[in-house]
């Protein structure tokens, strides 16, 4: 089956509080895989998980079939994830981790794979609709029914993690997968993002026509909103035609 033509474009900001950068990508145009890792444990701790993460998929041979690739994906998240306790437990770091989100596209679908609260989310006939389910304390009490969404919004353990890479020796990893169509676009990001800027603003950036104008919109409105942690965003753009 002939595969959509897409194209992306990513960038990491520091953000207008932090002294440097614990975000990490990965952009693979050639192979169809996409990934944002944001790094937790303090500056060179967070920096070193997330960049460990990210450097695991550089020389990564993505399978051509779907269904092997997702799963070879995946697999490889496990890998990093036991490299990271591994890295932690020889150096004697407590605490070390990242989150993980990555896209995959071929044959005209798509997966998107995550640990911990960095989101995807799918741009489709003018709507915005998120992909992912934060791996969040607060997420939990939502789905418990013990929040509510407004409540939710600011509640002072928003970002504590239920799931992260480099934590626990095992970590469960989360993936959907669905079809692609014609001028979809997906959005990858860290919280610097997704938490500063509300996603009907999200959805509004994510009309302009060029995934760069995009891309750096959604920083420069993170930026008026405070930008108080690191700001990753990747965008990418299904053609109107298969390639």
């Amino acid at each position: 089956m002939i595969d959509f033509s897409y194209k992306s474009f990513a960038r990491t900001d520091p953000g207008l509080v932090r002294g440097h950068n614990e975000d990490s990508m990965l952009v693979n145009d050639e192979t169809g895989l996409w990934l944002v890792f944001d790094g937790m444990g303090g500056h060179e701790n967070g920096a070193l998980a997330s960049q460990t993460a990210a450097s695991a998929f550089e020389p990564f041979d993505v399978p051509r079939d779907f269904d092997t690739a997702v799963t070879a994906v995946a697999d490889r998240i496990h890998d990093v994830n036991s490299v990271l306790t591994q890295v932690a437990e020889k150096q004697g770091i407590s605490k070390m981790g990242t989150t993980a989100v990555g896209l995959l596209l071929r044959d005209r679908r798509f997966a998107t794979v995550w640990v911990g609260d960095s989101r995807a989310y799918i741009f489709r006939s003018g709507g915005l609709f998120q992909l992912t389910v934060d791996h969040t304390h607060v997420q939990d009490l939502l789905d418990q029914g013990i929040l509510s969404i407004a409540d939710a919004k600011d509640h002072p353990m928003s970002h504590v993690l239920t799931r992260a890479l480099g934590v626990e020796p095992d970590v469960q990893v989360d993936i959907v997968h669905d079809e692609a169509e014609p001028n979809d676009r997906f959005l990858l990001c860290s919280d610097g993002l997704s938490g500063p800027v509300p996603e009907d603003e999200i959805r509004q950036i994510m009309t302009l026509p060029d995934p760069q104008e995009a891309v750096d919109e959604l920083i420069a409105r993170a930026h008026a909103n405070g930008a108080p942690d690191n700001v990753t965003a990747i965008v990418v753009e299904i053609g109107p035609n298969a390639s």
